[in-house]
């Protein structure tokens, strides 16, 4: 396997030794998995820590001072991107890179508002974690494709047209009384258009008022226009 480039890392990085790591996931074979992997680099990569909780985790931060966090996503007592942001807050120069079995758009989401440097997901990570780190010590963000997707979706989704607010159903009775209103006539000459009396077409008025939020004739109408109630 070919060795990180992290001498051209940021200024958390020192290339006279390794960069310090510290692994919080509450998945003890995930760990050792992790422990093997970045051992295959230990001239570069140095596990300095392990925590299986966001509270146990926070304080080996605190008191280690990691260059680098590799931080599970879905921790038993605190959502990971909640430690992510923690963490980022106190230690700004502290990179986090982000590990997640989840790779959901919420979850993605979730992890760029929290000021996470990098995303990986779990079922990636014995390939794209060795292509994450040095992104991420460098300053750049990485997403595996998984999270990337994700975030394309998203990002689509945001994209989208939002689809139009469904008019409500009208009855016949008040879509004549519309066509009335359109025309232009009155309330008396609607009435005897329609064969009832000005107090029942006040009625009709009154209901259509309610579902359609619009007071004016002039507004009743656009909205009927708008929404093919009524032709134009």
């Amino acid at each position: 396997m070919p060795t990180l480039p992290l001498v051209e890392a940021g200024p958390t990085v020192r290339p006279d030794r390794p960069v310090r790591v510290v692994v919080v996931d509450d998945h003890e074979m995930l760990r050792d998995g992790l422990r093997s992997l970045l051992s295959r680099e230990a001239a570069r990569l140095e596990i300095v820590g392990e925590a299986g909780s966001a509270f146990a985790g926070h304080a080996l931060v605190a008191r280690m001072r990691p260059d680098l966090v590799v931080l599970d996503l879905n921790l038993p007592d605190q959502n990971g991107a909640r430690l992510a942001s923690a963490i980022g807050s106190a230690w700004p120069e502290t990179k986090i890179l982000v590990l997640s079995g989840s790779c959901t758009s919420p979850d993605v989401r979730d992890v760029m508002r929290s000021g996470a440097h990098g995303f990986v997901h779990k079922a990636d990570a014995a390939n794209e974690i060795m292509r994450a780190i040095p992104c991420v010590m460098a300053g750049q963000p990485y997403f595996s494709p998984g999270a990337a997707s994700a975030i394309a979706h998203t990002l689509w989704q945001a994209s989208e047209p939002k689809a139009a607010p469904k008019a409500p159903a009208l009855s016949a009775r008040e879509r004549e009384f519309l066509h009335g209103l359109a025309e232009g006539l009155g309330y008396k000459e609607i009435a005897a258009q329609m064969q009832v009396s000005v107090r029942t077409a006040e009625t009709y008025r009154a209901r259509l008022v309610q579902k359609l939020g619009c007071n004016t004739r002039a507004e009743l109408v656009r909205y009927a226009v708008r929404h093919g109630l009524i032709e134009p």
